[in-house]
C-alpha cells in the first residue's frame, strides 16, 4: 500500500475531525457533567442538613406534652395569694418549734411575672445552728415553691453554738384573677 497525497489528505482531515470533535463535543460535554456533579454534591450535602435539622422535630410534639405537664405541676405547687399569710404563719411556726427567736420579719415589694408572683420576706433569726439548720431543711421540705435568696450568718461570740440569721426568703404564688387583669390594664 502506497502512501499518497490523497491518502495523507485524508488521515489529516480524520485527525482535524478528532481534534475538533473533541473541543466542541467531548469538552462541552465534559464540562457539563463536572457541573451537574457538583450540583448533584450541593444538593446531597443540602439534604443531609435538612435530615440534621428536622431530626428533632419528631420529638417535639412530645417535648411540649412533657414541659406542659411540668407546668401544670409547678402551678400546682403555687398558692393563692390570700394563703400567703398562712405560708407566712407556717414559716413563723417552724421557726419557733426549731427554738429559733423571730427577731424581726419584713416583707418586700412583691414582683409579678407572667403566671406567678413571687413575695420575698426578710427575716431575722437567733439560736441555735443546729436548730437553724432543721429549720432550713423543713423549709426544703414545704410543698410549695420557695426559694433563699440571701442568706447571713452570724455567730454570736458569748454562746457556743448560737448564731444570728438574716435570710431573704421568697414565696411563688398564683395571683389572684382580679388583680392580674387589673395590673394587665
Amino acid at each position: 500500500m502506497k502512501f499518497g497525497i490523497r491518502e495523507l489528505i485524508l488521515v489529516s482531515a480524520m485527525i482535524a475531525l478528532l481534534v475538533c470533535s473533541y473541543f466542541f463535543v467531548f469538552a462541552k460535554s465534559n464540562s457539563k457533567r463536572e457541573a451537574l456533579k457538583t450540583e448533584i454534591d450541593t444538593r446531597r450535602q443540602a439534604l443531609v442538613n435538612l435530615k440534621q435539622a428536622t431530626s428533632g422535630v419528631d420529638d417535639l410534639g412530645k417535648k411540649i406534652e412533657e414541659l406542659q405537664e411540668a407546668i401544670s405541676f409547678f402551678e400546682k405547687k403555687l398558692p393563692q395569694e390570700k394563703e400567703v399569710d398562712k405560708i407566712l404563719k407556717e414559716v413563723w411556726q417552724m421557726a419557733e418549734a426549731n427554738s429559733l427567736q423571730t427577731k424581726t420579719v419584713k416583707t418586700l415589694k412583691s414582683e409579678r411575672g407572667p403566671n406567678y408572683s413571687e413575695q420575698p420576706i426578710q427575716m431575722n433569726l437567733a439560736g441555735d445552728f443546729n436548730g437553724f439548720y432543721a429549720f432550713l431543711l423543713q423549709l426544703e421540705k414545704l410543698p410549695r415553691i420557695t426559694r433563699v435568696s440571701q442568706m447571713k450568718l452570724e455567730k454570736i461570740n458569748e454562746r457556743d453554738g448560737e448564731m444570728t440569721a438574716q435570710l431573704t426568703l421568697s414565696i411563688f404564688f398564683e395571683p389572684d384573677a382580679s388583680s392580674a387583669s387589673a395590673s394587665v390594664k
